[in-house]
């Protein structure tokens, strides 16, 4: 079971304190002065004003369609209750039985969709009394709960009457973006922007990251929802935590680069757009990052992979997280090297699913060199597998070959609720490429009955796993 929620809903009052955490995270705060804004100032005019290195006091109220780009060393802090909307409130009128308001197309469509949201890909999201409509392909007999946008025309179309409503649609990209260095943003909720897929609402989509320096950027208490794309992209030496990523359209959390820490985040309910799962969707993503620390998270209720670390990720940390009802699976580390696995909880991930070694509580694909160890691990009754290893063909990357070898499950607690699942091995190269990965010191609790929970290259039950390659020669099973 998970041991914490952590739901930021009601942030506190910001001041001295969180000075005093940008100072020791490395930020000039305050070094160039401070500037109080109110809701309707311009912020990105007061950036524009203001020498690098100013921290910028926020009060409460709601800044709408506000787009920062900060400098150098910037901070800004909420006071109170912030709220940084990138959405514009609508203004309707009857037309026959359906109501129509101005609004203007932005033309961005990116990303893959499942065949149930043809039309996850345009950013532009639209919300009454926050809950988000569903995009239809015509105006035609509007279904109560959906919306069609003309872009042709620049009208929004809805079906309900929306007197006594509040209905926003999505507008501006990002909140904070840009590649300064050793910018901090506290406390402040950024919600319903149109930030296109692989973006980020806070991070935006990362210009100049690509030289590898560290930029440093500090989230913290914060809260990023109902935003099209990613709720936050973090980049070089980024830090988020205490923050709050939920009901995003693609997913919560995007990272690339070296030294980024995500700790202490409550990540859940993302990819409420209906984007392909097998593309990109869910909690989130990381690729190409050395040496992440991703700790202390709860990944939770999400419509894809809890977390999915794909493609060249090296010294990777995954610590005393609680992966939850995640419904692709709770952590996937994939054609990436080196990393721990430890101290985690996982509970009733992929309860939908089982496809092969896939569906995993853990999958380890086509990764050397990873360990895992302390975690415990609840697989649910209607589907989903345990600890997996899958290895295929998939060539080599940034750090030699994409080959599962070397990889060490121990010392964890696997309950199946059902009688299927497998913790093991697959691996359909022929001959086997994978070689040297090992399964030891493992505690299996099979309350669903069932005997076949195991599998060293074909399915199997307990004393063949433990007679094949010497693997658990000091595991237990079965209570």
């Amino acid at each position: 079971m998970f041991v914490k929620q952590f739901i930021p809903h009601n942030l506190p009052t910001i001041g001295i304190a969180v000075l005093s955490s940008l100072v020791a995270f490395g930020s000039p705060a305050a070094s160039a002065g401070s500037v109080t804004l109110n809701p309707g100032a311009n912020v990105q005019a007061a950036v524009n004003a203001a020498p690098a290195g100013t921290l910028f006091y926020l009060n409460a109220g709601v800044y709408r369609m506000q787009s920062v780009k900060p400098k150098a060393g910037d901070a800004f802090s909420g006071k109170g209750v912030v709220d940084f909307n990138g959405s514009q409130v609508l203004s309707f009128k009857a037309t026959g039985n359906q109501y129509v308001a101005s609004a203007k197309f932005d033309g961005i469509a990116h990303g893959s969709c499942v065949s149930t949201s043809p039309l996850c890909n345009y950013d532009q999201d639209l919300f009454i009394d926050n809950v988000l409509q569903t995009k239809a392909t015509t105006k035609e007999n509007l279904a109560s709960g959906s919306w069609y946008f003309d872009h042709a025309n620049n009208e929004v179309y809805i079906p309900t009457n929306p007197e006594g409503h509040t209905i926003e649609l999505g507008m501006s990209a990002y909140a904070f973006y840009g590649s300064a260095s050793n910018v901090t943003v506290s406390g402040i909720t950024v919600e319903k922007y149109a930030n296109e897929a692989q973006t980020g609402a806070i991070g935006g989509d990362g210009p100049g990251w690509a030289n590898g320096l560290g930029f440093g950027w500090v989230i913290e208490n914060c809260e990023s929802r109902f935003n099209h794309g990613s709720g936050a992209y973090v980049g070089p030496g980024d830090k988020i935590y205490k923050t709050y990523l939920h009901h995003n359209g693609q997913q919560g959390i995007k990272a690339i680069g070296t030294n980024v820490q995500i700790i202490d985040n409550e990540i859940s309910f993302n990819n409420q757009d209906g984007f392909d799962t097998g593309v990109e969707g869910g909690g989130g993503k990381i690729m190409g990052t050395n040496n992440l620390l991703f700790q202390s998270n709860y990944v939770h209720d999400n419509l894809g992979m809890g977390l999915w670390a794909d493609t060249d990720n090296i010294y990777t940390t995954y610590e005393d997280n609680n992966f939850v009802n995640n419904e692709n699976g709770g952590l996937m580390h994939e054609i990436s090297y080196n990393a721990v696995i430890k101290n985690n909880t996982f509970v009733g991930n992929s309860p939908h699913q089982l496809v092969w070694m896939e569906s995993g509580q853990i999958l380890i694909q086509n990764s050397p060199n990873v360990e895992v160890y302390g975690n415990s691990i609840t697989v649910p009754a209607t589907g989903g597998n345990g600890i997996t290893i899958v290895n295929q063909n998939r060539g080599s990357g940034a750090y030699g070959s994409y080959t599962a070898t070397n990889d060490y499950i121990h010392n964890n607690t696997i309950t199946y609720l059902g009688t299927t699942g497998y913790s093991g091995i697959g691996d359909d190269t022929s001959p086997h490429q994978s070689n040297n990965n090992r399964f030891n010191s493992n505690r299996y609790i099979l309350p669903g009955g069932g005997t076949k929970h195991w599998f060293w290259y074909y399915d199997m039950v307990w004393s063949q796993m433990r007679s094949v390659g010497l693997q658990e020669a000091n595991g237990s099973c079965c209570k």
